[in-house]
């Protein structure tokens, strides 16, 4: 017997309690609960029709609110009204919805793809084809008009703010048509030539996009002219100091990320005056000499990781600046791709061990796997 009512009471004067309900209904098979659901989606499609069916006897008669709906979206409320408009000469699309053979999902792209010269096969096939695919259908018969194409260009943006609490930088963006599938081509093909150091596993494609977008934004960096962008370094030599760490535009740094900078920026020492004002005493210079940078750069061609990349190569200390101390020894200094860099020690667990003059002595281990020191516990 089914248990699927015949009505629902939407004239009830009592609250109606969500949580009671719930409770009711756990007392049901599974079997009808699935049954019921189903009665429900066939419901909301027919009740939508007769909407669709109203709303169209409105809008010939242009008697529809000058304002649109607010209980729902304008997204919604244009669907609504293109549907009503396309569902009319589509009346075995029509049949189908109210029978529950078509559902809402299914039927608002429909109409866009039917002619009533092909309802009826429209009507049979639609109904066994899944909307998103249906969607698709219905954007490449769609026609763009200069003025669409002006609208997305208009709606364009990219949005940035910060989580202080986190010390992350966000952001967003909207991009029409070309622009969007270019950035989101490039960043897939970038991300696939992020390969592993040999022998490791893959990174999440999400870091690796991530890793190519600082990438894209690097190489812009080093090759503007001015060298506007380049990270410099304060040390402020004050054996009085009551604050401590590095930060960059108001976020916290880690000694560990100074580190990693260190071989590519440029290092300002400052002595507080009588005032606080810290002051420099040097000019700014480069933290790892001109000559020593050349020399790693003309030995290493490519990735000393062996992933074979040879683009956006950053200076890597083999012995952690932060553990070891900074060091002009070339047999400690190697090229890796910038997006192996954070995968290293101290930020991550591997570590490059070896003599980075001699061919094919370097080699990546993950520190799990290096000889304790020490005596065993």
């Amino acid at each position: 017997m089914s248990v699927v009512p015949a009505a629902i009471d939407v004239a009830s004067q009592e609250r109606f309690d969500f949580s009671a309900r719930v409770d009711a209904l756990r007392a049901q098979p599974n079997a009808a609960l699935r049954e019921r659901v189903q009665w429900a989606r066939l419901q909301q499609e027919r009740w939508w029709l007769e909407e669709l069916a109203a709303t169209r006897v409105l809008d010939d008669r242009e008697a529809l609110a000058s304002l649109p709906d607010a209980t729902q979206s304008t997204r919604t409320n244009r669907t609504n009204l293109r549907v009503a408009r396309e569902l009319e000469s589509l009346p075995e699309i029509a049949a189908a919805a109210h029978e529950g053979e078509i559902s809402r999902d299914q039927l608002s792209p429909l109409v866009e793809v039917a002619t009533p010269e092909t309802d009826g096969d429209w009507a049979r096939r639609g109904a066994r084809m899944p909307a998103n695919d249906l969607e698709r259908m219905a954007r490449r018969v769609q026609k763009v008009t200069a003025a669409d194409a002006a609208a997305r260009n208009q709606a364009r943006e990219l949005r940035m703010w910060r989580d202080g609490a986190r010390g992350m930088a966000l952001g967003r963006w909207s991009l029409p048509d070309v622009n969007g599938v270019l950035v989101e081509k490039v960043l897939d093909h970038m991300a696939e030539r992020m390969r592993p150091a040999r022998g490791q596993k893959w990174d999440s494609l999400e870091h690796r996009r991530a890793d190519a977008l600082v990438a894209l934004v690097t190489t812009y960096a080093e090759l503007e002219p001015t060298g506007k962008f380049r990270i410099e370094i304060v040390n402020i030599h004050d054996p009085n100091a009551v604050s401590f760490g590095a930060s960059i535009d108001g976020i916290p740094l880690p000694d560990e990320t100074i580190a990693a900078l260190m071989p590519r920026a440029k290092v300002r020492d400052c002595v507080p005056d009588d005032n606080g004002v810290a002051r420099t005493v040097d000019k700014p210079r480069q933290a790892l000499p001109k000559d020593i940078e050349r020399h790693v750069r003309r030995r290493d061609l490519s990735c000393r990781c062996g992933c074979g990349e040879t683009r956006n190569l950053h200076i890597h200390h083999t012995d952690p600046v932060s553990q070891h101390g900074d060091s002009w020894d070339v047999r400690k200094l190697a090229l890796v791709a910038s997006y192996h860099h954070s995968l290293f020690e101290p930020h991550g667990p591997y570590r490059m061990i070896g003599n980075a003059e001699e061919p094919g002595d370097l080699r990546v281990v993950h520190r799990d796997d290096l000889a304790r020191e020490g005596p065993d516990p």
